[in-house]
């Protein structure tokens, strides 16, 4: 029975548990990590220096990254997440006027027989485009009033807000009347 140990043979070699990697000198096997961190490292600084804001250094060293950064797609515009608000704040009101003279009004905002991105979107559509006004004005209508209740008028008003940057003035304010219809009163009903 031999009872040498095959490691301790300067010949042998040790099991790694991988037969087919291969064995490479020393320095190969450290020159391929430094290449290999030298690369990791330019990666991050082309990615670092093409998507920082406008700036000096931005600048001064666009030449040589943008072209390096658009080739390799590294070149990152994050523009959509730094997003631009809006400097107009609209809000609409219909306003449902009774034969009585009692003013109800409808704010898309209160309603919550739908989810608000929705009101929100029917506004925007309804400021943008006349021909939506009438239909929105009818539905408002039938919301606020109930069988045999007579309307006299119904109108829209949309309130324009603007907001100015920090520091660049006091915010506007604009009332317009965006839609106006008075209501004929019902026909009466011929006696029987």
């Amino acid at each position: 029975m031999d009872t040498t140990d095959a490691s301790a043979s300067p010949n042998a070699t040790r099991s790694t548990g991988n037969s087919r990697r291969k064995k490479y000198p020393k320095n190969q096997s450290r020159l391929s990590e430094v290449i290999i961190s030298i690369l990791v490292g330019a990666i991050l600084v082309i990615s670092v220096l093409s998507s920082i804001p406008s700036s000096t250094v931005k600048s001064a060293v666009a030449p040589v990254v943008t072209p390096i950064a658009r080739a390799t797609g590294l070149d990152q515009h994050w523009g959509m997440f730094s997003p631009n608000p809006p400097r107009v704040f609209i809000q609409l009101e219909v306003h449902v006027v009774m034969s009585n003279g009692e003013d109800r009004v409808w704010r898309p905002q209160d309603d919550d027989s739908m989810p608000g991105l929705y009101w929100r979107k029917i506004k925007e559509e309804v400021i943008k485009h006349k021909q939506f006004r009438p239909g929105l004005a009818s539905w408002v209508i039938r919301h606020l009033t109930k069988p045999g209740e007579r309307p006299a008028r119904v109108f829209m008003i949309a309130t324009v807000e603007s907001v100015p940057l920090p520091g660049k003035g006091d915010p506007k304010q604009d009332i317009q009347i965006i839609f106006d219809k008075k209501l004929n009163p019902p026909a009466p009903r011929p006696a029987p």
